[in-house]
């Protein structure tokens, strides 16, 4: 099976060197402990498919895409749990140069009108630099998935640099907004910036912007839309090789400055491929980022009421010791009471662990329980949604089954 592994930046030597720095406890603090029953749950994708991701349609249900072998390409998959079980998958496009990252992987999301978009990646011809480029493109179904519109780069630049780590979410009835990494500053000044921009239901592209001209070159963004407007989260970067986590709110199409999250000014000479992961339900938003300032690497949760215009202090849920080691790749979404349930991997006696949370909305962690276990490249970058009282978790596939793996966390209130 092939990975979802970035070779880009430095990105292998920085996950080895993270995974060897000082090992982690997870920290609990808390009065009571509730367990959370998790269940395997089969799903549709085929041996040797990889880089999940999951969206919700409007009516709560969960979408769940991947990349799957056809012949010598591949091809960008979807299906839908509706009850008890999947819809028939379908095909958006088969390519034979599709980017496979599991932190920047493919996306399908549908509109409120039902209409559906995705989004992809792929790979240019080997160009000038070091690294193939790539570019971000999209295309739109009317018809549920049966045809799809002929495929258009989102990004006006041309330039063959990096156009990545996209972020997709429903921006109103008719249109979806997307956030991404773009480097078509980098030959002149070195730098990355991160774009927007809205995709119609007709398939046409408006309104790019720059959201932050300075950031992480391959760290994943985060998206969603608040009752307030949209909200990102993102590593930002500063010339003296500060990366702390960032989020910027746009208003009435304008995107104001970003603000870090924390405040931590880790210093890193490289980029750490670890983004934030952001979930809202109603006002209640939550924020979880991997940080490792002073070689303490650690993963932090904060809470917002007000739809992400504050955010409570954070709380740390890994913490170092002895034992353990934290890599981070955390997932995030929101219960109708508040609680966020959150994963993230780390690494303990030889093996990588998948940990699952609850935390309440004070920072209290009610539960944390290991779910999975094996290789850190076997969990890829796991994603998460929220469907009604159950949540629905999935990650790469490993090499003892090389297939997508979900879990159904269920009978969550």
């Amino acid at each position: 099976m092939k990975f979802c592994v970035n070779h880009k930046h430095f990105r292998l030597a920085m996950l080895i060197a993270l995974a060897l720095l000082s090992p982690l406890l997870l920290a609990t603090g808390c009065a009571r402990r509730q367990s959370i029953v998790v269940a395997t749950l089969t799903n549709p994708s085929a041996t040797g498919s990889l880089c999940p991701n999951q969206t919700l349609t409007g009516d709560g249900n969960v979408l769940l895409s991947w990349l799957e072998p056809s012949g010598d390409s591949l091809a960008l998959r979807f299906a839908i749990r509706r009850g008890q079980g999947w819809t028939t998958p379908k095909t958006v496009v088969v390519r034979k140069n599709f980017d496979k990252y599991a932190e920047a992987p493919p996306w399908v999301l549908m509109l409120p009108n039902g209409t559906l978009i995705s989004v992809w990646a792929e790979q240019l011809p080997p160009g000038k630099g070091k690294w193939p480029g790539n570019y971000l493109l999209s295309a739109v179904s009317s018809d549920s998935g049966q045809n799809w519109s002929q495929p258009v780069i989102i990004h006006s630049d041309r330039t063959d640099g990096e156009h990545s780590f996209g972020s997709l979410v429903s921006h109103d009835e008719d249109h979806a907004a997307i956030v991404w990494l773009d480097s078509r500053d980098y030959e002149v000044k070195h730098t990355y910036r991160l774009m927007s921009a809205v995709i119609s239901s007709s398939g046409s592209v408006s309104s790019e912007t720059t959201v932050d001209d300075d950031v992480c070159t391959c760290c994943p963004t985060a998206l969603i839309s608040t009752l307030q407007g949209l909200m990102a989260a993102y590593r930002n970067h500063t010339s003296e090789e500060i990366r702390d986590i960032y989020t910027a709110r746009e208003f009435s199409g304008k995107w104001q400055t970003g603000q870090p999250l924390k405040g931590e000014n880790w210093h890193i000479n490289g980029c750490p491929v670890n983004g934030p992961s952001l979930a809202v339900n109603q006002q209640n938003v939550v924020a979880v980022w991997f940080s490792s300032k002073e070689d303490k690497p650690s993963v932090q949760i904060a809470f917002s009421s007000n739809s992400g215009a504050t955010f409570k202090t954070s709380t740390t849920l890994d913490s170092a010791s002895q034992e353990k080691s934290v890599l981070g790749k955390t997932a995030v979404t929101v219960l109708d009471s508040g609680d966020a349930i959150v994963s993230w991997i780390r690494r303990q006696g030889g093996k990588s662990e998948m940990i699952l949370s609850r935390v309440r909305s004070d920072g209290t962690i009610l539960s944390s329980q290991m779910i999975a276990e094996g290789s850190s490249e076997s969990f890829g970058y796991p994603r998460m949604q929220h469907n009604g009282s159950d949540v629905l978790l999935s990650w790469a596939g490993s090499k003892e089954a090389e297939k997508i793996n979900t879990l159904l966390i269920r009978n969550l209130r």
